[in-house]
């Protein structure tokens, strides 16, 4: 059962154009408050930035002028119960202008069925395999 909130991005950290200009900035697309919560704090733990939202539209709403600085991309498949995790994340890079890294997540015990062109991950999760997801892809970050 998915937890929700009033419909407003969650911002992991203060986007501020100090933060903005030093730490990648991580698109979390997630409905599910708690989860989104988790990772907002995980991410914000391992010295990047995030916006955390509901939808692809709301991350886009959200991000405004700030789009083109999304570093990477966490969705979880499963968006206000439809299947369109990987299609929010194509539109959203695509909205961005360049390759983004792209993550999904999934709470489905069979991921198998997943087609996606982005890694898999099932929920729950080792945060470490995240975070060296991260790492990989963003290098480390100056805390």
């Amino acid at each position: 059962m998915s937890t929700t909130r009033p419909a407003t991005a969650i911002g992991c950290a203060p986007l501020a154009s100090a933060g903005l200009s030093t730490r990648p900035l991580i698109a979390v697309i997630e409905d599910d408050y708690r989860s989104s919560m988790a990772l907002s704090m995980l991410i914000d733990d391992w010295g990047y930035s995030c916006i955390a939202a509901r939808s692809c539209l709301e991350a886009v709403q959200t991000l405004g002028h700030r789009l083109s600085n999304v570093s990477a991309i966490i969705t979880d498949i499963e968006i206000e119960g439809e299947m369109r995790g990987v299609n929010d994340a194509l539109a959203l890079a695509a909205m961005i202008g360049h390759p983004v890294p792209t993550i999904i997540t999934t709470g489905h015990s069979d991921i198998v069925w997943v087609t996606s062109p982005f890694p898999v991950v099932g929920k729950p999760f080792d945060p470490d395999i995240l975070h060296r997801w991260l790492l990989h892809n963003l290098g480390p970050t100056l805390q």
